[in-house]
Parts: C-alpha cells; sequence; structure tokens
C-alpha cells in the first residue's frame, strides 16, 4: 500500500479522535456547569470557584467591614444579611446601632429593658448561627438575665476594652462577660501593626499564604479560574494539588477524622497554628497589649460595682484532642500556648475565668459535633453546650443572682 495513502487514513483517524475527545471534554465542561449544585460538596465547591471566582453557592457581602480602631467591626442597619463561614455554612445576621451616631452595628435587640449583662467578644461572641442558635441567645433565654451582645467579628482584645468603654460602660451592667478565644493576642498585634501603632515585626515562624498552588504554570493558573472540569479533576485524582480557593480555610486535607455519630471534622488549619503559637514574637507583642485590657477593663467594670467576667473558648484541635493529637504533634502544643497563656494572665491579674474546655470535652467524647466539619467556630450544638455550661458555671460562682 501506497505510504501516502496510509498517512492520511492515520492523519483522518487522528482527527476524529481528537475532534471526539474535544467534544467528549466540551460536553463534561458544560454538564459539570449546569449540574455543580448536584456534585458532592468538595467537588461542587471546586466548580463553583472556577465557575464563579468564589466557593459560595449565592452572592453575599460580609457583614463587617475594615476599622482603624477595632480592625474590623459590624455594619450598623443590617436586615436578615446572608453570610458564610464556609460554602457549607451559612446563616443571616441583622444588626442596629446601640444609638445615633455610633457607626457600628450589634447583633443584638434595641436595649428596651433592663440590662443585667454585656457580652464583649469576637466572632465566637457574634456566633457563626442564626441568631436564635447562638450563645448568647440561649444564655438570656435560660438564666432570664437581660443580655446586650457587643460582639464584633475579627477582633482582639483591645477593640473588645474600646466597646466596653464606649456601649457597655453607659449601661453599667451588673456582668461583663468577656468572650476570649486564642486568635486574639494575634488580632491586636494585627491592629497595632495595621494602625502604626507598633512597628512590624519580622516573625521567621509565619505561615505561607500560598494557596496550595503556588508552583503552578501560568496555564495550570488559568484553568484553575476558567474551568469546572479541570478544578474536579485536582480535587480527585492522585497526584495532582487539591484545589483550594485561597479565601477559604486552609485545611491540610490529611487533617480529617470521622466521628462516632458519622460526622466529619477537618481540623489542622494553617492559620490556627499561626495566630495562636506563643513562641511567635507578634503573638508576644498581642498578648502584652491584651494585658493592658484586661486591667483597663477590669478597672473600669470595678467602677459601678460590676463583675468582668472571662470565657475561653478552645479550638476544635483541643476539644478533640483524642483524634488530633497524633495527626498534629507539635503543632497541637502551638494551638493550646494561647488558651494557656490566657489562663496564666487570668491568675496573674485575679481575673474570673471560666474555660470551657472539660465541658466540652465531655460533650464531644460522646461523640458530638460542637464545630463546623469545615469551620472554625462553634456550629448550632456547640452553642447550646457552651450556653449550658456556662450556665452552671455563673450559678455555681453564684454571679446569677443579683
Amino acid at each position: 500500500m501506497d505510504w501516502r495513502i496510509v498517512l492520511r487514513q492515520r492523519l483522518r483517524w487522528f482527527w476524529i479522535i481528537l475532534i471526539w475527545l474535544v467534544a467528549a471534554v466540551v460536553l463534561l465542561e458544560l454538564g459539570l456547569r449546569l449540574f455543580a449544585a448536584a456534585l458532592p460538596p468538595r467537588l461542587g465547591e471546586a466548580a463553583h470557584i472556577a465557575m464563579h471566582g468564589v466557593p459560595f453557592p449565592e452572592r453575599w457581602e460580609r457583614a463587617w467591614v475594615r476599622n482603624p480602631d477595632h480592625y474590623f467591626v459590624l455594619k450598623p442597619g443590617l436586615v436578615n444579611a446572608l453570610q458564610f463561614g464556609s460554602p457549607s455554612v451559612r446563616f443571616r445576621a441583622s444588626t442596629i446601632e446601640l444609638w445615633a451616631g455610633g457607626g457600628i452595628g450589634f447583633r443584638t435587640r434595641p436595649v428596651d429593658y433592663f440590662v443585667d449583662a454585656v457580652v464583649l467578644g469576637d466572632s465566637f461572641a457574634f456566633c457563626f448561627t442564626e441568631r436564635a442558635d447562638c450563645w448568647v441567645t440561649l444564655l438570656e433565654r435560660d438564666t432570664g438575665l437581660g443580655l446586650v451582645n457587643l460582639g464584633q467579628p475579627g477582633t482582639g482584645s483591645h477593640s473588645h476594652l474600646l466597646i466596653l468603654q464606649g456601649f457597655g460602660a453607659p449601661l453599667k451592667p451588673r456582668l461583663a462577660l468577656w468572650q476570649f478565644f486564642g486568635n486574639d493576642f494575634n488580632d491586636d498585634y494585627g491592629l497595632f501593626s495595621a494602625n502604626g501603632k507598633l512597628a512590624q515585626i519580622e516573625d521567621d515562624a509565619s505561615a505561607s499564604d500560598d494557596d496550595g498552588g503556588g508552583d503552578a504554570s501560568e496555564i495550570s493558573a488559568w484553568l484553575r479560574t476558567r474551568s469546572a472540569l479541570y478544578a474536579v479533576l485536582e480535587s480527585v485524582l492522585p497526584g495532582w494539588d487539591r484545589f483550594r480557593d485561597p479565601n477559604q480555610a486552609k485545611f491540610d486535607e490529611r487533617y480529617a477524622v470521622t466521628l462516632p455519630s458519622g460526622a466529619e471534622l477537618r481540623f489542622g488549619q494553617r492559620y490556627e497554628a499561626e495566630a495562636m503559637d506563643m513562641s511567635r514574637a507578634v503573638n508576644q507583642a498581642g498578648y502584652e497589649i491584651s494585658r493592658a485590657a484586661f486591667e483597663s477593663a477590669q478597672e473600669l467594670v470595678s467602677t459601678w460595682g460590676g463583675q468582668l467576667v472571662v470565657l475561653l473558648v478552645p479550638t476544635r484541635e483541643e476539644v478533640y484532642e483524642s483524634q488530633t493529637a497524633a495527626v498534629l504533634g507539635d503543632e497541637l502544643e502551638a494551638i493550646r500556648s494561647a488558651r494557656l497563656a490566657m489562663l496564666d494572665l487570668c491568675a496573674d491579674l485575679q481575673l474570673a475565668c471560666y474555660d470551657a474546655l472539660v465541658d466540652l470535652r465531655q460533650q464531644a467524647a460522646e461523640g458530638e459535633l460542637l464545630y463546623y466539619a469545615d469551620d472554625l467556630h462553634l456550629n448550632p450544638v456547640g452553642n447550646r453546650v457552651f450556653a449550658g455550661a456556662l450556665r452552671e458555671w455563673l450559678d455555681e460562682n453564684g454571679l446569677l443572682a443579683d
């Protein structure tokens, strides 16, 4: 047979196969785009990021904005604003101003009642749940106390002091419940560094902001933001990097456990190890800022005969230590170091402090998932457990009775 005829036949088959391959890829791409919502959550997230640039199924705006005095503050006047903690964690938030001209929103009801206590804190006081499921709401319901929630996401202890001075002090509450989470020292450093009150510290221990795809080629980077098929393949094929959204919590895929209830808990978020490691100079600097804030707050609350109470919320890595310790190793010690530093500060300043670790760990041992599977915050069950344990602690310490 003439070699030219053979070559033409092979070229014809090559083009036929190529056309079919292209058609198959196009059909797969279109199918994934059409049915992205029906994919398993991890694959659906990857497809959604490629299609829309964000992992969330609906458009939304964060309820909080940057502020030079507080780091972040809630926008006032929100009405059932949709919020996401992760693609699977959604809730709605409404905010009010406590009085005209404040410019800061609060997730609380209008103060037309006697105020027994104000709640200060970060996103764990704000709550990444519906307001009805927030521990502040549950504590108010179960105790009959009049509570005002002054929680502000993304803030540290210095901001909480300013909120206490500006919005708590005029109410002169009998109790000032100050919620603490381990990244508050880091947030204090971040605030003072951002507004020029503290020189930026070079910290070699700082984790990279790489989203897991920093070594990708330009073609890969282009495909990641445009092809649902490519994004899904990166999520499932061995040897391919997990497709990640750099704006989302950066979990190491090795760090996940299935609890007896069948629920999955993901942990080992790089942010937490970085923000809570008290061997880091930035967190030590934030600790000194926080210490000054607690000293000032204790003195301020005493001027009207009130009681400052610090509420320590532990991380999910600590609560589920029986599952996380073998994987995290020394990293777990870094994560717990901020809470331990706060406990030392409680003793040093003679603060009344409630550490929820034992109570949450006891409930977790029964197989309860108290945190979201892919977000660091307490879920509705965790908020309920925290509220109940806190109520018992307050009662045992004679702080519920007027």
